[in-house]
Parts: structure tokens; C-alpha cells; sequence
């Protein structure tokens, strides 16, 4: 079991490392576009989501590790872990909703370059973590019912 969850753990781990590389370059974007003199509104809302959206995905990692260190103590059929997989549901939802404030940018940019495609895809991608957390909330339900499942066996031994 624990070298399952070391795997994770790495994995989760790059995807933080991404994810705070991602933030850092924003942030060089962002200071080039002042000192040219370039940014405009959109830029501002978008640039604003996409930190919103970083702070969101290291929330969710968090919670990831905290559920990797719950299955190395063999303790992932508890209420606590089922309290980590409620927020990272909800963590899930929220990404969705701050991602929507990409959304006014890209049809900006859809619309000047004459390709509505781009729209769709920005759109797929929005969606993704919704996606996410109906499959999260699924695992939820199953996590309930084996917690209970679990709670039925002690008291019968």
C-alpha cells in the first residue's frame, strides 16, 4: 500500500510544481504587460482566475496528501477521510466556477481571430473539473456506504 501512495504522492507533487511554475510565469506575463503598457481589463479578470484557479489546485492537493496519509495508516475508512473527499468535491466545483472568468478573454480573443473553435475548446476545459467531481462524488457515495458497511462489521465482532 505504501508504495501505491508514494507514486501518488510523487504525481501530486509534480502536478504542484507545475502548477506553482504555471503562477510564476503568469506573473512574469503579467509584469511584461505593465511595462509595455498592454494589459487591459480582460487580461486583469483573467490573470486574477488564473490565480484563484492555482490556489484552488494546491487546495486540492492538500487534500489529496492528507488522503494519501490516511491510506498509509490504514485509516482511509473514517469520517475523516470522508470529510477530505467532501472538500476536494467542493474544490473541484470551485475551480470550475473560477475558471468561468477565463471565459470573457477567450471569446475576446475567439472573436478578433475569427476562429469559434477556440471557444469550444476553452469550454471543454472549463467543464473538465465539474467532470471531475461528479466522478469525486460518485466515490463519495461508496465511501459511505463502505464506511457504514465497516461500522456494521466491528459491532458485529
Amino acid at each position: 500500500m505504501k508504495i501505491k501512495t508514494t507514486l501518488l504522492k510523487v504525481v501530486t507533487l509534480l502536478l504542484d510544481c507545475f502548477t506553482i511554475l504555471f503562477g510564476f510565469m503568469l506573473t512574469v506575463g503579467i509584469i511584461t504587460s505593465v511595462h509595455d503598457g498592454s494589459i487591459f481589463t480582460l487580461q486583469i479578470t483573467t490573470s486574477i482566475a488564473l490565480y484563484l484557479a492555482c490556489l484552488v489546485v494546491l487546495s486540492i492537493s492538500y487534500c489529496f496528501f492528507r488522503i494519501f496519509n490516511l491510506m498509509d495508516t490504514h485509516q482511509f475508512f473514517s469520517e475523516l477521510s470522508l470529510h477530505f473527499v467532501k472538500s476536494v468535491r467542493y474544490l473541484f466545483i470551485t475551480l470550475f466556477i473560477v475558471l468561468l472568468g477565463t471565459l470573457p478573454l477567450v471569446y475576446y480573443s475567439a472573436d478578433h481571430s475569427d476562429s469559434p473553435g477556440v471557444m469550444l475548446i476553452a469550454l471543454a476545459v472549463i467543464f473538465v473539473p465539474l467532470a471531475i467531481a461528479a466522478f469525486v462524488s460518485v466515490m463519495e457515495k461508496v465511501l459511505i456506504n463502505s464506511i457504514q458497511f465497516k461500522k456494521e462489521n466491528d459491532l458485529t465482532i
